[in-house]
């Protein structure tokens, strides 16, 4: 009985044995595999960039025509839209009171110089003393003046045009009684346009006022010659841009004031590290790539610079050469073993085009204000 008693002790210690050597083969770790990539080496390629500029055209020259005093509308000389020339007489206001008072000016001047032409005969014959001549000089000197006070409101009530032009509405009747401050109409130069476009400040040494670049006029896609002209003095503490201006000759385009155009200006080319976007990775406002280093990968934070086509150029953290992860960066990890699959060709998807940096209205970049992805 002992015997067959210890004969199934053994056969159970045996089985609890092998069942735990079958769990602990089980449960040991397997060798991960390696993850498959495809790699592409870092190039340095001349980066044609521009800016592409929006906005609106204004008259070089262009002010409201007022009255220098208030009065009644005599004359009406001009239609709404007529060009004028510089001088050319527009309105004409009642004037009656300012021209009597001229002829009365004049008249006291006519007197007073008689007395001191008389004073000046005498002056030999000691008659008269230096410095009761002198005194009637004065007397015609501010005779002289007040004449030409008299004159300057007569002439305050003809309206002329400051320069040539182009009016605009005239929707003045004679009769109508007007105030100085009473627009009688407008008066633009289209001759010359400028054109007034937010830069952002980064460009500005790579900028050379006389550059010219040509621009499409929205309103019926006609091109006109742009010249970079001058610069705001100081750049903008809220988008950190500096205004620039440019001058569209329009002698022989006729272009309204007010047209919107459209179109970009070539920036100076730049040597640059360019590598596809898709091998970026993002991570809130972090940007990496995954740097290969013999079988392993290094997960290396990069400063991304202008966009062109399917390539971004690297501002830092990469350098001219460097193997990275083309494909296949979604379960990367920092040191992760790599096989490589294919090396791309990276003469074979060079950038093509520009890199450009949208410029509104107002300077600023709908997608990126800083030209950065």
């Amino acid at each position: 009985m002992k015997k067959y008693a210890l004969i199934i002790s053994v056969t159970v210690l045996a089985g609890f044995a092998a069942l735990s050597l079958q769990t602990s083969h089980q449960k040991a770790p397997t060798v991960p595999s390696a993850l498959t990539v495809d790699t592409i080496s870092t190039q340095q390629h001349a980066l044609s960039r521009s800016i592409h500029i929006l906005g609106n055209t204004f008259a070089h020259q262009s002010i409201e025509i007022k009255p220098e005093d208030k009065g009644k509308i005599t004359q009406v000389f001009v239609q709404s839209g007529q060009p004028v020339s510089e001088g050319q007489l527009l309105f004409s206001l009642d004037d009656r009171h300012q021209r009597a008072a001229v002829k009365r000016e004049q008249a006291n001047l006519k007197e007073i110089q008689r007395q001191y032409d008389n004073l000046l005969r005498l002056l030999p014959n000691g008659a008269v003393t230096q410095a009761d001549v002198d005194a009637a000089l004065a007397s015609v000197e501010m005779q002289r003046a007040e004449l030409d006070i008299a004159k300057a409101y007569l002439q305050d009530k003809q309206v002329t045009a400051p320069f040539e032009g182009r009016l605009g509405l005239v929707d003045i009747s004679i009769g109508q009684n007007i105030e100085s401050d009473t627009v009688l109409t407008t008066l633009d130069d289209p001759s010359k346009l400028m054109l007034n476009v937010a830069i952002p400040a980064t460009y500005l040494r790579q900028l050379n006022t006389g550059q010219s670049t040509f621009l499409a006029n929205v309103e019926d896609n006609t091109m006109v010659k742009a010249t970079l002209m001058s610069f705001d003095g100081r750049v903008s503490n809220e988008t950190q841009s500096i205004q620039a201006q440019f001058l569209i000759d329009n002698h022989s385009l006729g272009l309204t004031p007010g047209s919107l155009v459209m179109g970009d200006l070539t920036l100076p080319s730049q040597d640059a590290v360019t590598i596809p976007i898709q091998s970026v990775v993002y991570r809130g406002s972090e940007r990496f790539v995954y740097v290969v280093s013999n079988n392993t990968v290094e997960q290396r934070q990069i400063q991304l610079g202008e966009s062109t086509g399917e390539h971004i150029q690297v501002m830092s953290g990469l350098s001219t050469g460097e193997e990275i992860v083309y494909r296949g960066t979604v379960k990367l990890h920092d040191g992760a073993e790599i096989k490589v699959m294919e090396r791309i060709d990276s003469q074979g998807i060079a950038p093509q085009g520009h890199a450009s940096q949208d410029i509104g209205p107002q300077g600023i970049d709908p997608q990126n204000s800083h030209g950065l992805s």
